[in-house]
């Protein structure tokens, strides 16, 4: 089940039997990677080319938050950092054997003792986004340990929006840690992966609407 990642635990946590068919039993998806998607992966890969100076302007997507954008090249932030870690959250390579989670940052960087972690979202807007950005604020804080603060934001590139900054002293990052853990306790736990109907069949890839296996 390891290493975790925000998007398999929640998974899980969505529903146990989709997490089974795409981690456990590695089933293929019946499902056709749809145009949302593939608009979120090629804007993630603009906003990365134009962080490295790849690209010297701005990708046209990005106007309503160009200003930001901008911003965020003249403090030399890192793009698509990829962060790993041991169960008892030291830091880890991300190919190490021993990783217990990771993730891959969109953007990261330092000013003045303090790590800024942001995430570029395409289309609406989720109240499980600042979840997602706790989740990476755990994995920045083991490899950065003289940060002396967090601060994480979403940046919403189709409405124009960056998120208030949501701060986190480093003296608070465990117990941000201490609740993944039980959440991953939990996971880690679960043998028999009910099916969880709800909401997210719509989009599951083994929905039976897509010729999945699934009965929903």
């Amino acid at each position: 089940m390891r290493p975790w990642s925000y998007s398999r635990l929640k998974t899980w946590e969505d529903c146990p039997k989709s997490y089974f068919y795409s981690y456990v039993e590695k089933v293929p998806s019946s499902r056709e990677v749809g145009p949302a998607a593939s608009r979120g992966t090629e804007l993630h890969a603009k906003a990365e080319a134009y962080l490295k100076d790849e690209l010297k302007i701005y990708p046209p997507e990005f106007q309503g938050v160009a200003g930001h954008t901008m911003l965020l090249k003249s403090k030399k932030a890192i793009p698509e950092q990829k962060l790993a870690v041991a169960e008892d959250w030291s830091p880890r390579e991300w190919t190490d054997d021993d990783v217990y989670a990771r993730g891959i940052i969109d953007v990261i960087y330092v000013d003045d003792g303090v790590v800024h972690v942001q995430d570029w979202k395409t289309g609406q807007i989720y109240d499980t986004h600042p979840d997602q950005l706790a989740t990476y604020v755990a994995l920045a804080a083991a490899h950065y340990p003289d940060a002396t603060e967090f601060r994480a934001r979403a940046i919403y590139i189709d409405q124009g929006v960056i998120s208030k900054p949501v701060s986190t002293r480093s003296d608070r990052v465990k117990p941000i840690r201490m609740l993944l853990d039980g959440r991953i306790k939990n996971a880690e736990a679960d043998e028999i992966f009910p099916t969880r109907a709800g909401s997210a069949c719509k989009w599951c890839d083994f929905s039976k609407k897509y010729g999945g296996p699934c009965a929903f």
